[in-house]
């Protein structure tokens, strides 16, 4: 039976995307690296749109894929298409000015937020959409975020990556508990406390411990958290002591929420990165608010 294409049902607009970065790339691939998706994603895709026009659009060969006579035909259309689109979205941000950018909730809470006042002040016209569904993989296609900003060791291929802040832990606690934990603080009394972790590995306190040569301390009891901002939060509560990266607590720590009762600060390795497509159209779109992130964040560690 011969399929019918319905009229009034146009493909998905993300397999056009990738119908032309495929054609471009001729690689599943390196189609796959250059929008952030699986490569079995980027097949799907494919097949979605061949059983929509009822042809094939690539001759598939052992380590490239190359674009069928019935391709051939329909890459113009969709790459005009999609330059219309990107035109079109372009003139809209011009005039508004609007960045979606994803981060984690730790980030957004206890570094941004402060300080978004300076950042219109630098750009009145830029407004920042903040997206926390960091366990969201970004496409960075039409509609999708701008910038992720994410917590790591700054890898991600196909991406131009901007450091940020380096993390840096040093135990906290209201000043309650830290009285308690003596002048000056000392492991045996740490012990009589709970530990809040923000990860179920403890290993903020593991790298900690280990500065200190404590191979086997034992604490009183252990809470876990799914954010180092909820970690930090029941710190100043009063709920225990956290190894808090400083610059996450900076705002708690100048009220007097929290205290560091102890000299040794450890650096993780990991910190916070920006990062975006390493293209001309994405470098463009974010660079204002992309340079007042790594000014603030210089200013911020200096």
């Amino acid at each position: 039976m011969e399929h019918k294409i319905d009229a009034n049902r146009l493909p998905p607009l993300q397999t056009l995307q990738t119908f032309a970065v495929v054609a471009a790339t001729g690689s599943f691939t390196l189609a796959a690296e250059q929008l952030n998706l699986s490569q079995s994603a980027i097949s799907r895709q494919i097949q979605q749109l061949e059983h929509y026009f009822s042809c094939s659009l690539f001759e598939r060969h052992t380590r490239k894929v190359v674009v069928s006579a019935q391709g051939q035909a329909l890459l113009p259309i969709v790459e005009s298409l999609i330059l219309s689109f990107k035109n079109s979205f372009e003139a809209l941000r011009a005039q508004s000015r609007t960045l979606t950018v994803r981060m984690t909730p730790t980030f957004a809470r206890r570094w941004l937020l402060p300080r978004l006042p300076l950042l219109k002040q630098a750009h009145p016209d830029l407004s920042i959409s903040i997206d926390t569904a960091w366990f969201i993989r970004p496409t960075f296609g039409l509609g999708d975020v701008d910038m992720v900003i994410t917590y790591g060791n700054g890898t991600s291929p196909g991406m131009d990556v901007i450091p940020l802040l380096e993390e840096r832990l040093t135990p906290m606690c209201a000043p309650s508990v830290a009285a308690a934990l003596g002048s000056p603080a000392n492991l045996h009394n740490l012990s009589q406390f709970t530990l809040l972790h923000s990860n179920v590995r403890h290993s903020d306190w593991v790298l900690w411990l280990r500065a200190e040569e404590q191979y086997n301390f034992k604490a009183f009891s252990h809470q876990v958290f799914d954010t180092h901002d909820f970690a930090l939060t029941a710190a100043a509560a009063g709920l225990g002591v956290v190894t808090g990266d400083l610059g996450m607590a900076v705002e708690d720590l100048r009220r007097g929420d929290l205290v560091t009762p102890f000299d040794r600060v450890v650096s993780s390795g990991y910190g916070y990165f920006a990062f975006y497509p390493a293209q001309e159209d994405a470098r463009r779109k974010v660079a204002d608010f992309a340079d007042w992130l790594r000014k603030a964040c210089a200013s911020f560690q200096d």
